[in-house]
């Protein structure tokens, strides 16, 4: 599906994609405007329909493309870790970093969607968040060695409250960042705060 959009050469079809994800991520699936998209990726609009029979399609494939990107530079790259879940943490949050980086309108896109309430794509938007999340939760997770955790706490409980304080730290720190936009974020301030977080659940619930 879509081999003649991802057939074509690859400066075009960045530029396409960055214009379509900017202005969904602008202006949400409702108010984002077709007719921008092409301005600003300079193809005609009678081309865009060419590849996307609607800007559902289109909505839709660039959540595909984003989970491609997320799975395979940040996902799959946390297995690489050992079985240490605050080391796993710890490199997802560089991971998530350079990936921002990498792909500005992707993360400003991922903001959008995590978001996004429009009953068009509700449905297919849902299903692909769970699916996403499930993965997610897989690469993080699989074979942890709980022999470093602490004995006199279940690990099935340290694994939890771990997890739910360091959802919770992400879902605080979405808030602060806000608007901003990836080049105004000091993510090396981000890293090293969330780096004393990690000492200090290290000290409560590991091994001394």
């Amino acid at each position: 599906m879509h081999e003649n959009f991802t057939g074509l050469k690859e400066d075009k079809r960045d530029s396409i994609i960055n214009a379509a994800l900017t202005e969904f991520a602008t202006k949400g699936y409702e108010l984002a405007s077709t007719n921008e998209m092409v301005k600003a990726a300079g193809i005609s609009k009678g081309a865009l329909f060419h590849y996307f029979a609607s800007k559902k399609e289109l909505f839709l494939f660039l959540c595909d493309y984003v989970f491609k990107v997320v799975s395979q530079e940040f996902y799959e790259q946390i297995g690489h870790c050992d079985g240490d879940l605050l080391i796993r943490y710890g490199r997802a949050a560089m991971l998530k970093g350079a990936v921002y980086q990498r792909y500005p309108p992707m993360f400003e896109f991922i903001k959008r969607i995590s978001v996004e309430k429009s009953p068009k794509i509700e449905d297919q938007l849902k299903e692909r968040l769970v699916k996403m999340m499930a993965y997610g939760y897989q690469c993080l997770l699989g074979n942890l060695d709980t022999s470093l955790f602490r004995q006199d706490v279940p690990a099935d409980k340290i694994r939890d409250l771990t997890i739910w304080a360091l959802e919770n730290y992400g879902n605080r720190s979405m808030e602060l960042i806000g608007d901003q936009r990836v080049e105004e974020i000091d993510l090396e301030a981000l890293n090293t705060d969330f780096a004393q977080y990690l000492d200090v659940l290290r000290r409560c619930f590991y091994k001394q």
